[in-house]
């Protein structure tokens, strides 16, 4: 229900009782149903640690995995971290996870000055083969289970993330994906890598666009899935239009 205000009256009018087209009905009431808090991980999305339903990928290039991934549907796989003697002592259990990337041996430079291992097909992480392994069932089964109970998908890959800091907790600096790229998560046999690939559905970032428009009153530039999609253009666009805006 939507609360509008007539001299001293408040009076609930339902959206759909309105004489908006029907279209707009239903963009209205989808965004009513928006949670605009910090609890909503389209704002403030996991990163990293344990508890962390996600898998954070490290030193790559948005842009060119959007290229790769979407613009020529290349299929993806994951590169774990490699340890080194600080990251385990003698006598103790593999981490999950390194504290410190170990940059790969692929650092060529391409015609265009870009490095290989930007432009390759493997998104590199600091989680340990180990790690990387049973995150990736996680979200594997978890997906899965969700498509087939409830037809829905809950993969994504984020590219591009808004820093940004709660004026009522500023000690908790958030993170808001920009672009959220359907995906999913694929395997032959057990023994396989996971595999993932673009999906042909709708992709963007609702909440991110409603909680600066609300709250802020920032209008973000607009996102058309197009083959000649400037992913680095987008993202100048973001910058310039949070510009003005302390935190």
């Amino acid at each position: 229900m939507a609360t509008r205000t007539v001299g001293d009256t408040d009076e609930q009018t339902s959206v759909f009782q309105s004489d908006l087209p029907i279209d707009d009905k239903l963009d209205r009431a989808r965004m009513d149903l928006l949670d605009l808090s910090a609890r909503n991980r389209l704002l403030n999305m996991p990163r990293s640690g344990k508890s962390a339903k996600a898998v954070q990928v490290v030193d790559e290039k948005s842009a060119q995995i959007f290229r790769l991934l979407v613009s020529e549907g290349k299929v993806f796989t994951f590169l774990a971290g490699r340890l080194s003697p600080q990251d385990t002592a003698e006598g103790e259990e593999e981490p999950d996870e390194i504290a410190d990337l170990a940059q790969p041996e692929d650092d060529e430079l391409d015609e265009k000055g870009r490095a290989s291992r930007h432009v390759d097909t493997r998104l590199q992480t600091r989680l340990t083969s180990k790690g990387l392994q049973k995150r990736l069932l996680e979200l594997f089964y978890d997906a899965r289970t969700l498509e087939e109970e409830q037809g829905v998908n809950i993969l994504y890959l984020a590219l591009g993330a808004l820093k940004w800091i709660d004026p009522q907790n500023a000690a908790n600096v958030r993170y808001a994906p920009l672009l959220l790229v359907p995906v999913s998560l694929e395997r032959g046999n057990a023994g396989e890598k996971f595999k993932l690939r673009a999906r042909q559905e709708d992709f963007a970032a609702i909440s991110l666009e409603a909680y600066l428009d609300r709250v802020h009153g920032i209008r973000l530039p607009a996102f058309e899935a197009t083959d000649g999609f400037d992913f680095d253009g987008y993202v100048a666009g973001v910058a310039d239009a949070v510009a003005a805006k302390h935190g």
